[in-house]
């Protein structure tokens, strides 16, 4: 018998396909979780469009598109697991990717993260829901979802769930195990090539969920001016974890002199260097419960403004409701790390957990493999392996730079080459 045939194949549902880095974070999380405990599965990501609707942050590993209801086409996988902010209506999944609800309602997308249903029947034999949770305060009813097999993300989300799931927590504050210490360093060189992240202290503000409200707005810009007067060191790095949404630059405009020390990073950027920005910096404004799980994870101290209804933050992460000047003067002098100890035991018992209630073996035919896709596969592999390749040319062509900078030499014909540069424009 071909013991790849006995593989059983879990399905990951999730919103990998939006545009949302936070996403992307917890698809990358589960799936490197998975795998270490269970090297014996094949794990499949699915969102609503997937592959037909390729997005930039989907790191040239697009999931699979749901098919739609009315085709009959089966998932294709043993079980199920569903993740993310998911239990939303059909008229909230159409909000969030900007289509008619009747396109989001003809792929069965609500139907299946609230009740696992697929036209009314069980879309697979086994579905399983982790860490889920509800965006903001939406309005949705769960009822389908009691006694079922669930895991909530946050208290609030396990409080609307009638208090009939169990708790595991968000699995980004897992997310430092999937960067790996060369990766942030080559993202955090190509940044600085690009000048969108200067050497020195820096405070990263993360503007996914806005700022709140106009009040917080114009608190929180006051408080960054006074941080960049009182130290000429300090940058401030703006960053979004939804580049295809409303742009930063938006969200914060600074004038003056000051401008010139607030940086934003590049729109193009994806998962890698929004954590080599966080990654040593400073402190972490965030107004996002990824953006400041994903901060935390990485060893950043980190403050959290709720800018929107509902926001989810972990405990042990401050949100900020009043003096934000005096807040930030704080996390710049004497800020320390959060401690996410406790969470992470409990998301790796759940993990744990999770994994043994995964099939064993699998009861699917085996299919023959596509042609299309796997020349797609090929493709997506060979993309990643080349930027990966420029990044490290990249890396190498700056390490250059720098070495020559500092050679005695360069120290030496810089004055002599400046004055000549100042007697030709004076000639012209």
């Amino acid at each position: 018998m071909d013991g790849a045939a006995e593989r059983p194949v879990v399905g990951l549902l999730g919103a990998f396909d939006s545009g949302e880095l936070g996403e992307v974070a917890l698809r990358r999380v589960v799936e490197t979780e998975l795998a270490r405990r269970r090297p014996d599965i094949d794990l499949v990501a699915f969102s609503p469009f997937g592959a037909e609707r390729p997005v930039p942050g989907d790191e040239g590993r697009p999931a699979r598109p749901l098919p739609v209801v009315e085709s009959g086409a089966s998932l294709g996988v043993d079980a199920l697991i569903v993740t993310g902010d998911v239990l939303v209506d059909a008229r909230a999944w159409a909000a969030r990717y900007a289509v008619a609800e009747e396109v989001m309602a003809a792929r069965g997308v609500a139907a299946l993260a609230l009740s696992g249903t697929r036209a009314g029947a069980p879309a697979v034999e086994q579905v399983v829901w982790f860490a889920v949770g509800t965006p903001g305060r939406a309005s949705v009813d769960v009822a389908a979802l009691a006694g079922r097999d669930v895991w909530a993300r946050d208290s609030a989300t396990q409080e609307r769930l009638g208090g009939t799931a169990v708790q595991s927590g968000d699995p980004v504050l897992l997310a430092s195990r999937v960067f790996r210490s060369d990766t942030l360093r080559r993202r955090a060189d190509l940044l600085r090539m690009c000048g969108a992240l200067p050497a020195g202290r820096r405070l990263v503000v993360e503007v996914t969920g806005g700022t709140g409200t106009p009040a917080t707005h114009e608190q929180l810009v006051e408080g960054l001016h006074a941080a960049l007067a009182a130290d000429p060191k300090l940058s401030v790095i703006v960053v979004t974890l939804d580049p295809t949404g409303r742009a930063a630059g938006a969200v914060l405009h600074f004038d003056g002199l000051l401008a010139e020390r607030v940086h934003h990073i590049p729109v193009w950027a994806g998962l890698d260097d929004i954590a080599a920005a966080l990654s040593g910096a400073t402190g972490v404004v965030a107004t996002s419960p990824a953006g400041a799980h994903l901060a935390a994870a990485l060893g950043a101290p980190v403050i959290a403004i709720e800018a929107g209804a509902g926001a989810r933050f972990s405990d042990g992460i401050a949100v900020l409701d009043g003096d934000l000047q005096g807040s930030l003067q704080k996390l710049l002098a004497t800020g320390t790390p959060i401690d996410i100890g406790q969470a992470v035991s409990t998301l790796d018992a759940a993990f744990s957990e999770l994994a043994e209630r995964l099939p064993r073996a699998s009861g699917l035919k085996p299919a023959p493999p596509d042609p299309v896709e796997s020349a797609l596969t090929v493709l997506q592999r060979r993309l990643v392996d080349e930027r990966t390749a420029l990044q490290a040319e990249l890396s190498r062509v700056q390490a250059e730079i720098e070495h020559l900078q500092a050679s005695p030499e360069h120290r030496l014909a810089r004055p002599i080459r400046e004055g000549y540069q100042r007697w030709q424009r004076r000639r012209t």
